[in-house]
């Protein structure tokens, strides 16, 4: 069992990303922003975090910045839907700063799965549908 960290500000999405990762067996903590993950991050231990990119108040990349200073261990995942700039751009970047794997959003459950285990393994998720590794 891993502790999971959700980061989304789409209520539907963080709903249903949660009790996947829940039912898989795992500790799964939500946050609405990054300034409430970095906050959570600060006070528990968390083995990954799995953050949007495009969120009010701090977004993905802020957040994936604070963490590589506050806990540099943690295993971040990045989802983006795109927005105003497009998706593979936005998880491109996620990757540079040190996200080990991106999905990018709609995404399958069979794939978040594959990149959270890969994740937990130390690897990155090349082959993920959907997901540009690393």
């Amino acid at each position: 069992m891993a502790w999971i960290l959700v980061v989304d500000d789409d209520e539907a999405l963080l709903r249903g990303v949660v009790e996947f990762l829940r039912r898989l067996g795992h500790h799964v903590d939500e946050a609405v922003d990054g300034v409430a993950a970095i906050r959570a991050v600060e006070s528990d231990p968390v083995d990954v975090v799995l953050t949007d990119i495009n969120m009010p108040e701090m977004d993905g990349i802020e957040v994936i910045t604070t963490l590589r200073r506050v806990r540099p261990a943690v295993r971040v995942i990045a989802m983006s839907g795109g927005g105003m700039l497009p998706s593979d751009l936005l998880l491109g970047n996620a990757e540079l700063l040190g996200a080990v794997s991106t999905l990018s959003k709609p995404f399958e459950l069979d794939e978040l799965k594959e990149v959270v285990e890969a994740a937990l393994a130390g690897e990155p998720a090349n082959d993920a549908p959907g997901s540009t590794g690393q």
